[in-house]
């Protein structure tokens, strides 16, 4: 691991993530069958937000944005709740773990002003409290995040690949959020 990685690494375990681990991009395989997962719209976001299907981007311009970049960071925030109906708690935990990811960014972007960083939270953007899609264009692009499974990745599959589990035990919720870099 280089010293970069490890500085890498070291940054995110002190946001508040519970695991950081890093991996190669050389595998990461955008999924129609998760892709399609999203548009079934369970949450309620999709075709409401421009960092989610459909609005996302075309599947295999996503992957080749993926494989472009060398390495990932996943991140993994594991929350405790209240009970398995806790949905204000696991909103909460959504939300802060997003603003994790968005702080680590922001942090890579100081440390390494060279270099390119992308980053995925988990769910639909939540930077704005109403989205403006579709009919005005993002108000903040730069702060936009869209998810891990609005790129076609598979969660359970992204987590196992790096020794972690998705599901965390009773009364937790768990979300998943990546930073890439060349």
């Amino acid at each position: 691991m280089t010293e970069m990685m490890v500085t890498i690494q070291q940054l995110a375990e002190t946001t508040g993530v519970t695991h950081a681990r890093i991996r190669s991009t050389t595998d990461l395989l955008a999924e129609e069958e998760v892709r399609q997962s999203c548009l079934v719209n369970y949450c309620g976001k999709s075709g409401k937000s421009w960092t989610c299907p459909p609005y996302a981007g075309e599947l295999a311009v996503l992957e080749a944005r993926l494989l472009s970049y060398s390495h990932s960071l996943v991140l993994q925030s594991i929350t405790p709740l209240e009970d398995s109906w806790d949905f204000e708690g696991m909103t909460e935990a959504a939300h802060n773990h997003n603003n994790n990811v968005r702080k680590i960014l922001t942090q890579l972007a100081e440390l390494y002003p060279d270099g390119e960083f992308i980053a995925f939270g988990c769910g639909s953007c939540d930077q704005c409290a109403e989205c403006s899609c579709p009919d005005e264009p993002c108000r903040f692009p730069e702060l936009a995040m869209s998810s891990v499974e609005a790129q076609g990745l598979d969660i359970n599959a992204l987590v196992t690949s790096v020794g972690l589990s998705y599901i965390n035990g009773a009364d937790t919720v768990s979300y998943v959020g990546m930073v890439l870099w060349k």
